[in-house]
């Protein structure tokens, strides 16, 4: 009966969590949709692009992998790790390869098996602001710019809805604009409560700044120049790329952790009913074995 009690309101715990995590991603969508737009008419009259937008050739790649601080939460954490495995095999016979852990369970799992992690973060569980995550933005976006690296990849849970989450894999560097926006479209679920955020208008206008058409045609006056703008802008929307695949992962964490306790619910009411069952059999024969013990008895005296 505790162990379901137990379970019962880590449950409700975690749907108050997913269904946060989900609200922070939403606020946060306008943000990167203006974002999003102001770069595509500064990409319009820009002079040159950054560096961060060229690919070069891949000497040495990073990736990043997100999972959770904690356990209790089914197969979340062991499907990210799978899934950073087998790239990892993929790419490690190309060039060399470092590992950014997110979360203690990535790192405890790299660690043991002795791959090159390089950097560690945590804390990102819960309720986060986009400057919790900044450091890792910061981190990643000055190792690509230095030539540390020379591909980021990442791989995390995306939140398709309450019973369906996917592991992805996406690449960070060189920044491309039509994963950012795939990044954007997907922070509405596919179900639930803000399954029906999306509005056509957002997605014209996330498809006009990741196509580098101008949702509209006046002039910008840029200060103190577009190239000034854009090497400001870019770092941005990275950073708003990366705090909403840590807020897609923490929405997932939680779906899982109130699925896997809602399972382990109903788990331990099956056990508490069948054991009910067992004890109430048990006692009926106990009481049926005394009563025919009494009756057997009172006949021996009238004999």
């Amino acid at each position: 009966m505790a162990s379901r009690q137990i379970t019962k309101a880590m449950e409700m715990v975690s749907a108050s969590k997913m269904r946060k995590s989900q609200g922070f991603a939403l606020d946060g969508r306008p943000y990167a949709l203006a974002a999003l737009e102001m770069l595509g008419n500064v990409m319009m009259r820009a002079e040159y692009w950054p560096p961060i937008l060229k690919s070069r050739e891949v000497k040495r790649g990073v990736l990043v992998v997100i999972t959770s601080d904690k356990g209790l939460a089914g197969a979340f954490n062991s499907g990210v790790l799978r899934k950073a495995e087998k790239w990892l095999r993929e790419y490690q016979q190309e060039h060399p390869v470092d590992v950014v852990t997110i979360g203690k369970k990535a790192r405890d799992y790299f660690l043991i098996r002795k791959a090159n992690v390089i950097k560690e973060f945590f804390g990102f569980g819960d309720f986060i602001d986009p400057k919790d995550t900044r450091p890792l933005s910061d981190f990643l976006v000055s190792g690509y710019l230095k030539g540390q690296w020379d591909r980021v990849d990442i791989i995390y849970t995306n939140f398709r809805s309450t019973l369906k989450q996917d592991v992805v894999e996406a690449s960070l560097f060189p920044v491309d604009l039509e994963k950012i926006r795939e990044t954007i479209r997907g922070i509405v679920p596919d179900y639930g409560r803000f399954s029906q955020a999306d509005t056509p208008d957002s997605d014209t206008r996330i498809q006009h700044s990741a196509l580098r058409i101008p949702a509209y045609h006046y002039e910008y006056t840029f200060e103190p120049s577009p190239d000034a703008v854009f090497e400001s802008l870019i770092p941005h929307l990275v950073e708003m790329q990366v705090f909403h695949m840590i807020l897609e992962s923490n929405a997932s964490e939680h779906s899982a952790r109130m699925v896997a306790m809602k399972n382990a619910s109903e788990n331990a009411g099956d056990i508490i009913s069948e054991l009910t069952l067992q004890y109430n059999k048990t006692r009926q024969a106990g009481i049926t074995r005394e009563l025919t013990e009494i009756t057997a008895g009172r006949e021996a005296l009238e004999v």
